[in-house]
């Protein structure tokens, strides 16, 4: 019966919603590679930024699609024994909105019940919801099939259309101001978001003096964008909001930056599959200087 189960269940968890939804967790969760040199964390740019599949080192990519800072360092805190004495922490953040996220509603951290530690998700956790996600994660025929099914149709609607990367810049902007209740990229901060800020500073010292604790080697990260995305961004929104952090965040600790988001070398469109996300051929050029860059950091 099992088998049968499996066999049924497979075409299920190869789908786009049960990849989006359980792909990252169920991976993370079979993670059995011990003396990593490197894991990335980070949100979606990052997820599809980044393959070491392919990398002459031991490498994973434990970036999710979405993923908050608080998560992010979750996930480092349970498996930070994966990763060898030395090895490097890579956390890339998103130019400019990593800043300003506050916190996520509890529906967001429904899916790390299956891969993190109760103590992890504390106030969220919930032994219903830890018994609902893992019966969808490991029988999506039963517990899933109506969001699949869903998917499979607006996939078959979206079938020869493609948005262009203007069009795709300009709805994830309103789209991040709506999330982050900005009104305009030209106006002060709100007092909420200021604080948002202060907290991500403390955050990010916290990620960084865990790592220097357990001889791991944190570096921050800044994620490229193309061209079309980056210039309808003000830079002095870009300025106040985020690269202020980070170099709060250097005065109060002592740590590298990589930061790709000001670089000309990822701007092209050819290198996304939208105005934000990579591509295939993005990744592997991304990856390739990621690689480069980290390993040429002073120890």
């Amino acid at each position: 019966m099992k088998k049968i189960l499996k066999i049924l269940n497979a075409p299920f968890k190869n789908t786009e919603w049960y990849r989006s939804a359980y792909g990252d967790v169920v991976k993370l969760k079979r993670q059995n590679t011990f003396n990593l040199e490197l894991v990335a964390l980070g949100s979606s740019s990052p997820r599809f930024g980044l393959d070491f599949s392919e990398s002459q080192i031991k490498a994973e990519n434990w970036a999710m699609q979405p993923q908050n800072l608080t998560t992010s360092f979750s996930i480092l805190k349970n498996y930070h024994s994966y990763i060898r004495e030395d090895g490097v922490v890579l956390l890339l953040l998103l130019c400019p909105f990593s800043a300003l996220v506050g916190d996520f509603q509890p529906s967001f951290y429904r899916r790390y019940h299956y891969c993190l530690s109760p103590v992890l998700l504390g106030k969220y956790y919930s032994v219903q919801t830890y018994k609902k996600v893992q019966k969808e994660v490991e029988c999506p025929l039963f517990f899933c099939a109506k969001p699949i099914i869903k998917s499979w149709i607006k996939k078959i609607i979206r079938i020869g259309k493609k948005t262009d990367a203007k069009t795709d810049a300009k709805k994830r902007i309103e789209s991040w101001k709506k999330e982050f209740q900005i009104h305009s990229l030209t106006e002060p901060l709100s007092q909420k978001n200021k604080i948002a800020i202060e907290h991500k500073i403390e955050e990010l010292c916290d990620i960084i003096d865990f790592c220097k604790e357990r001889s791991l080697r944190p570096v921050l990260g800044i994620m490229p964008v193309t061209k079309v995305l980056r210039d309808a961004i003000p830079e002095e929104f870009i300025q106040t909001v985020f690269y202020d952090m980070v170099q709060e965040v250097q005065k109060k600790r002592e740590v590298p930056v990589l930061d790709y988001y000001r670089s000309s070398e990822f701007l092209d469109s050819d290198l996304y599959s939208d105005s934000f996300l990579m591509n295939e051929k993005g990744r592997k050029v991304f990856t390739e200087k990621v690689l480069e860059d980290l390993f040429g950091i002073p120890k």
